[in-house]
């Protein structure tokens, strides 16, 4: 055998052999991990990808240079995870111990520093040690497709149900499956036909770039053809349907929404986030979609208001109509406000710029309320753009496609001294502005909506404080979910039905509520939706480290479609529109009067920790640190050792199997095993032959072979048909001369 082998394997260089043959296959591993991840696009942090990617490359680095010493590869890799977390995230170094031998010094320095490595080595360790399983599994070809049609499959899913667009990840996972079951084939080439791969070998430019020019061109046809439109309905689309259940939805490329409905076609389903939720009936569920829509430049934070709507129809809201609009002119300050400023002391100006991220069609421009004027729009031309004075829109004539748009707002600060002196009707019953629209009640809401309002706001002397009681009470009283369970409502009034049936809900239940009731007390309200500001890394920051970001703050904010929301503004005469924040958990950014008190938020006071309590709950936090992180160390381990202890575990497990069975029987199943694993390797066998004549044959082209061939051939036969039963000994040898005979191949 070694006579036939080392010859052939001689003329290979040792480049071809080392990197190709027997290392090339991890890389090909390490590229469908890399694709896997991105599962995960909008959920991990930005620091988890750059510890994962750096530590997945020194992976590449060290398997590529380095083919045995297995433990010096991982310890290699571990370093990398911890050194690159050390380098990506804001690790704070503490100082050692005072002292390794008390656990009372050493213990808290493992604990303040452990803390800050999780989750990124877990991630990292977990991310190398699936790499080592599939690049450990995928020794044939059979594996090999298994692992390509697994993770196409995993990528489909996401990519259909999620919304993440992977198909230039599946494409590249396609590529290095082929790449992969190239070289499966130049092994099982070599292995099998010496003297054609001596040929080969000397000449492998000729093998590779013939594979490399048709497995590329086969991917660049698949990734540059054009996208038609969708002709069937998709199998898990029609069986949901057929049993009447909800198919998860979103706005896809292009799709965007239109008076309440989604310009892509298909089957109605469970909506996700995102702006354009159809309003002439709110309620129902939704799922967060963490997809971004925008990027937000601004010299102050806000909420990002796209449309008003005031006519409430006990279901949910209409616009008002004839209200008038003009035309915008880019460039020039010339939209006026309904009803005009009296005075422009306590204006703030606010710039943004707004990029699109998404290749939607928007019907509205987003931004700070009230716009003052629109400087530019990229990406259209002459865009029919018209302003609303009295409902503060920047509404296209019809929904167009955008990539960016400067805004410039004035917006009023807040004097809640000046506020609490006005209201929105005044005594003697004259506004500036018609108030029927924000006044207005279906009369077929339930007296027992107003009869609430009052008493959530008894004991208040004005419209401001009233308002302001009233936003505290839905705070307070109801419980924020994006999956109310609607199955409680039975009030025809949807308001009505979250007050008093549902009693938990998302925005457009809190600030519907909080505008109806208003308006029973007299107070003139409308519903507003669009976007809360967004998350910059100042604020993630912030939240990670648990300190209060600046509410005010400049920045660019990243607004994704879990941010879309709506709110409530009241009218006071002499002052304008007030926006509130009704919904629990939300708290909307509002430039407040520079001469007016600050008055901190009424808290309950801290109960202060007794000296018993605070080292036990320390105690018990680092207690289930360890018990995880010894739990995960542990999982690890075992399947680590799984992976190296694979060939063992199965000798272990075909005994097991085995076990039940006589001497002769595990002969023959030992035989059939052997003729299937040589199948496989390409060894033809005539379904015409008899085992003899095939073993023969196989004998007699892998002279190699034919001493074992020969001897398991007769053990086989006593076995088989002697009639007497062989001894355990026999088996084992049996057993041995197989195991040899796999080697060999």
């Amino acid at each position: 055998m070694r006579s036939a082998v080392i010859p052939s394997r001689g003329r290979e260089s040792a480049l071809w052999r080392r990197f190709v043959m027997e290392r090339l296959h991890r890389l090909f591993a390490l590229v469908l991990v890399l694709q896997l991840i991105q599962c995960f696009e909008g959920y991990w942090w930005t620091e988890t990808y750059r510890v994962l990617y750096v530590t997945l490359g020194v992976y590449g680095v060290t398997e590529l240079l380095i083919s045995r010493a297995l433990i010096a590869r991982l310890t290699l890799q571990l370093l990398a995870a911890v050194i690159s977390t050390l380098a990506f995230t804001p690790f704070q170094w503490y100082g050692w111990p005072l002292s390794w031998r008390q656990w009372a010094y050493a213990g808290p320095f493992l604990k303040n520093h452990g803390e800050q490595l999780h989750p990124y080595v877990e991630l990292a360790a977990g991310a190398i040690l699936v790499t080592h399983v599939i690049a450990a599994w995928g020794t044939s070809r059979a594996r090999t497709i298994a692992l390509i049609v697994i993770s196409v499959i995993v990528l489909a899913s996401v990519d259909s149900f999620y919304p993440l667009e992977l198909w230039p990840h599946i494409a590249v996972t396609v590529l290095a499956g082929l790449g992969w079951l190239v070289v499966i084939h130049m092994r099982m080439l070599r292995d099998r036909h010496y003297d054609s791969w001596d040929a080969l070998a000397a000449r492998p430019f000729e093998l590779i770039v013939p594979a490399a020019a048709v497995i590329g061109l086969l991917v660049l046809i698949g990734v540059t053809m054009p996208r038609a439109p969708v002709l069937l309905e998709d199998p898990y689309t029609l069986w949901m349907e057929a049993q009447n259940r909800d198919v998860p939805s979103s706005a896809g490329e292009g799709g965007y929404l239109i008076n309440g409905s989604f310009l892509s076609s298909g089957s109605s389903g469970s909506s996700k986030s995102g702006y354009g939720r159809n309003d002439a009936e709110i309620g129902g569920g939704f799922e967060f979609d963490y997809s971004p829509v925008m990027s937000v430049a601004t010299n102050e934070k806000s909420y990002w208001r796209g449309e008003t709507k005031a006519v409430y129809t006990g279901k949910g809201w209409t616009d008002v109509k004839g209200t008038p609009s003009s035309p915008v002119t880019l460039g020039s300050d010339n939209l006026p406000l309904s009803p005009e400023r009296t005075q422009q002391e306590g204006i703030r100006e606010i710039v943004q710029t707004v990029k699109m991220v998404r290749e939607d069609r928007i019907p509205v421009l987003f931004a700070a309320g009230p716009a003052s004027a629109v400087e530019e729009i990229e990406g259209v031309s002459n865009p029919k753009l018209f302003w609303n004075s009295e409902e503060w829109e920047l509404r296209f004539q019809r929904p167009i496609q955008v990539e960016s748009y400067t805004v410039v707002s004035q917006v009023q600060e807040l004097d809640e001294n000046k506020l609490r002196s006005l209201s929105g009707v005044t005594s003697y019953g004259k506004s500036s502005i018609e108030l029927t629209p924000y006044l207005q009640l279906p009369e077929s809401l339930p007296d027992r909506v107003g009869e609430l309002a009052k008493q959530a706001t008894a004991g208040a002397a004005n419209d401001y404080d009233r308002l302001k009681m009233l936003e505290q009470y839905l705070k307070d009283n109801y419980t924020y979910t994006n999956t109310p369970d609607t199955s409680k409502q039975k009030s025809d009034d949807v308001v009505d039905a979250f007050l008093f049936e549902i009693q938990e809900g998302y925005c457009d239940y809190y600030s519907t509520a909080f505008v109806v009731m208003a308006r029973t007390l007299g107070i003139p309200t409308r519903w507003v939706k669009g976007y809360t500001a967004g998350s910059s890394p100042v604020d993630e920051e912030a939240e990670r480290y648990g300190y209060m970001p600046d509410p005010s703050g400049a920045g660019t904010y990243t607004v994704r479609n879990s941010d879309a929301h709506s709110w409530a503004e009241a009218y006071f005469e002499g002052y304008g529109w007030v926006s509130f924040e009704p919904t629990s958990g939300f708290s909307i950014p509002v430039p407040v009067h520079q001469d007016a008190p600050v008055i901190a938020p009424t808290t309950a006071e801290p109960t202060p920790a007794t000296e018993v309590d605070a080292p036990v709950a320390a105690a018990s936090h680092w207690q289930q640190l360890v018990i995880y992180s010894a739990f995960a160390v542990i999982l690890l381990a075992i399947a680590a050792l799984a992976v190296f202890k694979r060939r063992k575990l199965a000798s272990v497990w075909k005994k097991l199997v085995m076990r039940r069975e006589s001497p002769n029987e595990q002969i023959v199943r030992e035989m059939e095993r052997l003729v299937r694993f040589m199948q496989r390797k390409g060894f033809r066998r005539n379904p015409h032959d008899t085992l003899r004549e095939t073993v023969t044959d196989w004998g007699g082209r892998y002279y190699w072979l034919r001493q074992d061939l020969d001897s398991i051939l007769l053990q086989f036969e006593s076995a088989r048909y002697g009639g007497h039963h062989v001894d355990e000994e026999t088996s084992r040898r049996f057993s041995q001369s197989a195991e040899r005979i796999r080697k060999a191949l």
